[in-house]
């Protein structure tokens, strides 16, 4: 039987999912590095730019460092970075002179791999990142089919954006990305399929959430289908809205009769230092998750069901859950059934949230849903209902965006614009890009005096 491999999610989305994206700072991180890199993972799902900008915000800690030293202390495991295609750290759209200096950077700092997730599976977005990935020097450009449940999502959708895909010269592997954890084993059996029919040769992996239960089970038949490279996550860091656990997968599938990478005793030493670092933070263990329907309509993915809890809790509106959750599901049709993947999945959250609290819908508009509306990230699935889109296209923001094409600066323009001098590195400059000046600035002092107290 065929060997099956590994993608670790751990860091990164088991991170995000339970952790807010929070939990993992760059020391604890090097202190999992080397049995990470002994524990036979095809790669690590490592970063993307959510976790740099929380690190630089919450962690105090320069996110491009954290590249560099964890891929020197994992040499054998090739760390992956996760792009939307259109943005870098923030949600508002970025020019592509940004988006090729981001490539350049991952390569230089040792990223290796990269995956591009578009919400609008635009092709010409993952042709042109893969394009820069590969003329940057990342080895293994990876393409995810983003699925979802729509009257415009079906297999025959799924495979002739596989076909799209694959025409690509630059795209290496393919990914199925089930980020709201909606794959069914009996959806498995025919979407896959469809897919496998028109790889041409590419690498299938499967990617999804265990939000309502079904993750593990949907593995088995995608492994059974053919499916040989499969993400997981090490618990704590597994279950809940994270990946299927490490262990359960690799149990049943060894049950089944296939062979695999993995050092299980360098996974259980693993495990049992996460749950350490759990219960020194007070952080949740992730737990199976009981089987909700309500996910089928609302399609909130694992890595923003967390951040909208906190979200709502610091405004004092955590009682208020519940509406905003009927309020999204009432939104994205409206919308036109966009893919409740980042940023489409808090450009339709925000705006439920700001719906609800205003008490009445739309009386304020996000920049994220005009700057949707206006094409920024693609074109919808279905048509805009057209009295939100009326209601839209009045707004003053909307008709001036609409008004010209959306702005391609240089590298120097932008430099020029931030009036930054020309001391300042690729990579500082990236942050400066995305972030304030102030959080950039707070974050470089708290480096340097870690530096000089090390001394």
């Amino acid at each position: 039987m065929a060997k099956i491999y590994f993608v670790d999610t751990t860091l990164r989305d088991g991170n995000q999912s339970l952790w807010d994206g929070t939990g993992l700072s760059t020391s604890r991180i090097l202190s999992l590095a080397s049995q990470m890199d002994r524990a036979g993972f095809k790669a690590c799902d490592f970063i993307a730019s959510t976790h740099m900008g929380v690190a630089v915000k919450y962690h105090k800690e320069n996110p491009w460092e954290r590249i560099q030293l964890v891929s020197k202390a994992m040499p054998n495991t090739p760390l992956s970075f996760g792009t939307t295609g259109r943005r870098f750290v923030g949600f508002k759209r970025a020019p592509d002179s940004i988006l090729n200096l981001v490539m350049e950077r991952m390569a230089a700092n040792g990223i290796r791999r990269l995956w591009i997730v578009d919400a609008a599976h635009e092709i010409e977005i993952f042709k042109k990142n893969a394009r820069m990935a590969k003329a940057a020097g990342i080895q293994e450009v990876v393409a995810a089919l983003c699925y979802t449940v729509s009257p415009i999502h079906t297999d025959d959708f799924y495979a002739r954006m596989t076909q799209e895909f694959v025409s690509c010269a630059d795209v290496d592997t393919v990914y199925l990305k089930d980020q709201g954890g909606l794959l069914t084993p009996d959806r498995i059996r025919t979407l896959v399929p469809a897919i496998q029919a028109n790889l041409n040769g590419h690498p299938l992996e499967i990617h999804s959430h265990c939000s309502i239960g079904l993750a593990p089970m949907v593995y088995v038949e995608a492994v059974q289908l053919g499916i040989e490279i499969v993400h997981t996550a090490i618990p704590p860091l597994a279950n809940g809205t994270s990946q299927p656990s490490v262990f359960n997968v690799e149990k049943n599938l060894n049950h089944l009769g296939f062979e695999n990478t993995l050092n299980m005793a360098v996974l259980e030493d693993l495990s049992r230092r996460l749950k350490d670092i759990a219960v020194q933070q007070g952080r949740p263990e992730g737990v199976p998750a009981e089987y909700d329907l309500s996910y089928f309509d609302h399609q909130i993915p694992g890595g923003m069901m967390t951040t909208l809890k906190r979200q709502l809790s610091e405004a004092g509106m955590a009682h208020r859950l519940p509406e905003v959750m009927t309020e999204i599901i009432e939104v994205r049709r409206e919308l036109g059934y966009p893919i409740m993947v980042t940023p489409l999945s808090q450009f339709v959250g925000t705006q439920a949230a700001m719906n609800v609290m205003s008490g009445k819908r739309y009386k304020l508009v996000s920049d994220g849903i005009i700057e949707y509306v206006v094409g920024y990230f693609g074109k919808s699935p279905a048509p805009i209902n057209p009295d939100i889109l009326d209601k839209i296209h009045g707004l003053k923001k909307t008709k001036e965006m609409l008004k010209k094409p959306f702005p391609q600066p240089s590298i120097s323009e932008i430099r020029k614009g931030l009036n930054l001098g020309a001391g300042i590195s690729d990579d500082e400059f990236l942050l400066r890009f995305a972030l304030t000046g102030n959080e950039v600035d707070v974050m470089l002092a708290a480096v340097g005096k870690t530096e000089r107290l090390a001394e």
